[in-house]
């Protein structure tokens, strides 16, 4: 697939939000989403590899989502996306095969899924399409990125500024007897998933081979809570965007 010029990249990101200005909410954790993407577009019939491709960018207002902590089913029978393949990108294939599951979790009283790889000993990925993070022991832990993981910024971004509060972060595997044994001691306070839209998207109840497993009550707080403020805080000026993260359109 061919790869958008940086310039005409971050040009059209510029130019569309500068035409699209008024439609960006005003309230707290709101924002103008922006999904820029690109698909094949040549006029063939048959399996090939293209030889055109169309670049376009849309923007939509959306409101501040998951207000309220989630429940999560771990998934040991479905996988979101297989080892040696498009895991790690934001593909939209990707997305096909998680349909089904998440359905079924739902028809079962849960919000969404928590993925985890098909193996003897199953291993926590993602958390339905956000990256997934644990504190456990007052460290945050996160899956290692892997072809089979989203390779998120905000999950970069909410690394980064953990550690700069002082919490020790980790990026190791966390299995589903870790997971078991770390509820089962109290070591585990905070679970949550970490995206684009949503920032972070705070979890109070995972589900665990037909056992449910309760998270404590969240506060302002809590680690999801100032880095998720922390966040939005650069993202708005309110505190200095040390890490030139932001860029800024007249």
């Amino acid at each position: 697939m061919a790869v958008p010029p940086a310039d005409i990249f971050k040009d059209g990101l510029a130019q569309l939000v500068a035409t699209d200005r008024d439609w960006v909410p005003k309230g707290e954790s709101q924002s103008l989403y922006l999904r820029p993407f690109v698909y094949a577009s040549e006029a063939r019939f048959g399996v090939k590899v293209s030889e055109q491709y169309r670049f376009i960018i849309f923007t939509g207002p959306v409101p501040a989502l998951y207000t309220h902590p989630i429940r999560v089913k771990v998934e040991t029978e479905y996988i979101r996306a297989a080892r040696g393949g498009t895991g790690f990108a934001k593909c939209g294939g990707n997305y096909g095969g998680a349909f089904y599951p998440t359905q079924k979790a739902r028809a079962e009283g849960y919000d969404q899924v928590l993925w985890t790889r098909g193996e003897t000993a199953p291993t926590i990925e993602e958390s339905g399409m956000m990256n997934i993070m644990f504190v456990i022991k007052d460290k945050l832990v996160t899956p290692p990125l892997s072809d089979s993981i989203l390779d998120g910024v905000t999950r970069d971004s909410l690394l980064q500024l953990a550690g700069e509060l002082g919490y020790v972060t980790e990026e190791r595997p966390v299995t589903l007897q870790e997971l078991k044994t770390a509820f089962e001691k109290g070591w585990i306070t905070e679970a949550f998933g970490a995206g684009t839209a949503a920032v972070v998207a705070p979890i109070r109840t995972i589900g665990m081979q037909g056992v449910d497993y309760s998270l404590p009550v969240y506060h302002s707080h809590c680690l999801q809570n100032r880095i998720k403020q922390k966040l939005e805080n650069i993202r708005i000026g309110k505190e200095a965007d040390n890490h030139q993260w932001n860029y800024i359109i007249d």
